[in-house]
């Protein structure tokens, strides 16, 4: 049987560790959060939840797949009465890959229209466009003389004979009607799924295509191509910082996302979001870091990694945020708009409002296109990462099928997973969308999170845990990481968890609820991931003899197959470094 890959060095590891923690989710959603919150007073307990959660949850999750050489599949082996948690990722992952490859796919639908002589979303002269629609320029601003009104065609020569305006609470600008008529072609709402968008389906399978030429030859081609994909976004992130500090309005951007609001500390709210904002962007419950992890070699300095990566996923929504910002209060100065009016949240910002700017500029489709090539690249970054949990989960569960049939594996799950994300590209497909997105998350995520934290750390133990960790790097960690995975950590998990079910709602879109028996879905997806965890804590206490305590002292310990993977370092020291034998 062939055996477990490993990376070929340390660097592909942090690189693909990078590369999926920086996601869609550091360029649409820190900055509004962060601007949301307090602004510059958002950032105190930012870094005090990536201190408190952030660093100590993802040291604990490259601990236990390094030592094991196993994935989340396999992985759990160290407590098998909470196997089901390795189940419960993959599961969640395989629920959110399904819908992150479309919004992947807009991004490529955006892109391929950069190439056009004249932008798409830059005119209200197209076969999709109503006749509210309205395109702002500078000269708008000034014949309109208010932000209030507008007028329903682009054309200047019509504004100066007819001066015709309306209310802009009646009308849509051309990126959003580009956006809702052209891209998405929305329907009504949920119950009228509309017809099958070709052009989606087809940027969609496109995606696909590109994730599986990525990942086909497994680690030691995916592991090369993310030294590039966690690279580049910040080149092009760097270009478009530059060119638009020298907009105007851009320092007025800066400040409003920058400057402290300290009272907003007093608001509960802000440190859920922190929180919140830490937990997702790193991508803890989903398995991301702990197949990654499991490929490292047995001696991989971990400790190390698990500092860095943090900290690189704040710089870069830090930095994110700037390149937002700046081209906000450009909008804010030309448009004569209250920055208020223009910063919005999630695919608003990446599908509407950016791009509104950008076509703005002298030669916007460099800039368009530049900015959606940093989309495209950060989403397939973590897209390749969820489709390597699938595939290596696969190999660690059946490793004589699949192991040795990486291609064929490989393109089985690609083909699967755009197989059931066909209804997420109908007319209707961004309800559907929006629903399994606002569900997924809202119980079983943290829960995931909360337990893998609480088990490793008291069932398996946190003494063990650093021993184990030791064993691995060649030194003891410092004794206060055991606080944190014993108390710390899972304390602040678990109150997030809570806080997100006092505040949840019935998922909305565009203002408007959804029917009662869509909701009756949302939640039963929310509860799906839960489902193999609580089946298997059944089923493993009904395995074992003897009276419940009996039982479960039993299905606590680790199972023989819990073994250091020695594989190519056996010979090897700490570092690396090879050993000369007796």
């Amino acid at each position: 049987m062939k055996e477990r890959e490993t990376w070929k060095n340390g660097l592909e590891f942090l690189f693909s560790c990078i590369g999926v923690s920086v996601g869609l989710g550091n360029i649409w959603r820190f900055p509004y959060i962060c601007y949301r919150n307090g602004g510059g007073a958002f950032l105190v307990p930012y870094f005090l939840f990536l201190a408190m959660i952030g660093i100590p949850q993802l040291l604990l999750q490259f601990s236990y797949p390094q030592y094991s050489s196993s994935g989340p599949a396999k992985a759990w082996v160290c407590c098998p009465l909470f196997k089901g948690i390795g189940y419960a990722m993959i599961l969640t992952n395989s629920v959110i890959s399904l819908y992150y490859n479309v919004i992947i796919a807009w991004t490529l639908y955006y892109l391929v229209n950069c190439f056009t002589l004249n932008l798409p979303w830059s005119s209200c002269d197209n076969i999709w466009n109503t006749d509210n629609c309205y395109f702002r320029t500078s000269e708008w601003s000034s014949m309109t003389g208010n932000a209030s009104s507008y007028d329903t065609s682009v054309s200047e020569e019509k504004i100066l004979k007819t001066n015709e305006t309306v209310s802009a609470t009646d009308g849509k600008t051309a990126t959003e009607e580009f956006w809702t008529y052209n891209v998405l072609q929305l329907t009504d709402g949920i119950e009228t799924m509309g017809t099958l968008r070709w052009q989606l389906l087809l940027c969609n399978f496109s995606v696909c295509v590109i994730v599986f030429l990525c990942v086909f030859k497994g680690i030691k081609l995916s592991g090369k191509i993310m030294y590039v994909a966690a690279t580049v976004p910040y080149l092009f992130l760097t270009i478009l910082l530059v060119r638009g500090l020298a907009l105007d309005g851009a320092l007025m951007g800066l400040k409003y996302y920058f400057i402290p609001r300290w009272g907003e500390l007093l608001r509960s709210a802000v440190w859920f979001d922190a929180a919140s904002q830490v937990i997702f962007s790193l991508g803890f419950g989903t398995a991301d870091h702990i197949i990654l992890a499991s490929h490292n070699k047995f001696h991989h300095n971990i400790y190390r990694d698990a500092m860095i990566v943090p900290v690189v996923d704040a710089f870069t929504s830090l930095f994110s945020g700037c390149v937002i910002f700046v081209t906000l209060g450009y909008m804010a100065t030309t448009f004569q708009l209250d920055i208020d009016k223009v910063v919005t949240d999630g695919p608003g910002i990446a599908f509407m409002v950016f791009p509104e700017a950008l076509s703005t500029l002298p030669f916007p489709q460099i800039w368009s296109t530049l900015f959606f090539l940093t989309l495209l690249v950060v989403g397939l970054d973590s897209r390749i990462v969820m489709i390597q949990v699938l595939t290596g989960s696969l190999s660690d569960l059946y490793p004589g099928l699949f192991r040795s049939r990486v291609s064929w594996t490989s393109a089985v799950v690609c083909l699967v997973t755009f197989l059931l994300g066909v209804p997420f590209v109908y007319q209707g497909g961004m309800y559907v969308l929006q629903l399994v997105d606002w569900y997924i998350a809202s119980v079983a995520l943290l829960l995931i999170v909360f337990l893998e934290s609480s088990v490793l750390s008291w069932l398996y133990g946190s003494q063990r845990l650093s021993e184990d960790i030791a064993v691995m790097i060649g030194y003891p960690i410092p004794k206060f990481w055991q606080v944190f995975w014993r108390f710390i950590t899972p304390c602040c998990i678990l109150v997030v968890w809570v806080m997100s079910l006092v505040k949840h709602k019935p998922v909305t879109f565009g203002g408007e609820a959804y029917p009662v028996w869509s909701v009756g879905v949302g939640w039963i997806i929310s509860l799906l991931p839960l489902m193999p965890l609580v089946g298997n804590i059944i089923l493993t206490l009904l395995k074992q003899e003897g009276n419940v305590t009996q039982r479960l002292q039993q299905s606590i310990k680790p199972l023989p197959e819990w073994t250091r993977n020695l594989q190519s370092d056996q010979n090897s020291g700490p570092n690396g470094d090879i050993l000369l034998s007796s």
